[in-house]
C-alpha cells in the first residue's frame, strides 16, 4: 500500500514483475567482476582517505590519541573541567 499523505492511500500492487536477483544485469556484472578490480577500488579508497588526511587541517594523530584517552578514562581531568567551566562562564557573562 502506498501512503501519499494523511488522507490519501492507494491499494497494494502486485509483485508479478519482480524478478530474482540472479537475473538482473547488475548481479551478473558483479559476478563477472574479478578480485583485482575490488582490490583496486579498496586501494583507491584508502588513497583518497590518506590524501584527505594530508590536505586537511585535522591532526588525525592527535584525534586518535584523544579518542584513546577518552576510552581509557584518562582524558577528563579536574584541571580540564575547571578550564572548560571558566571559559563557559566567560562566554555567558
Amino acid at each position: 500500500m502506498q501512503i501519499l499523505g494523511v488522507t490519501s492511500t492507494h491499494a497494494s500492487h502486485a509483485l508479478a514483475g519482480v524478478k530474482g536477483v540472479e537475473s538482473t544485469s547488475a548481479a551478473q556484472a558483479a559476478v563477472g567482476q574479478g578480485v583485482t578490480e575490488v582490490q583496486d577500488s579498496v586501494t583507491l579508497s584508502v588513497d583518497a582517505v590518506r590524501a584527505a588526511e594530508s590536505a586537511s587541517d585535522i591532526r588525525f594523530d592527535r584525534v586518535q590519541s584523544i579518542r584513546t584517552a577518552i576510552a581509557e578514562g584518562t582524558y577528563e581531568t579536574a584541571e580540564k573541567l575547571d578550564i572548560a567551566l571558566e571559559r563557559l562562564l566567560e562566554r555567558l557573562g
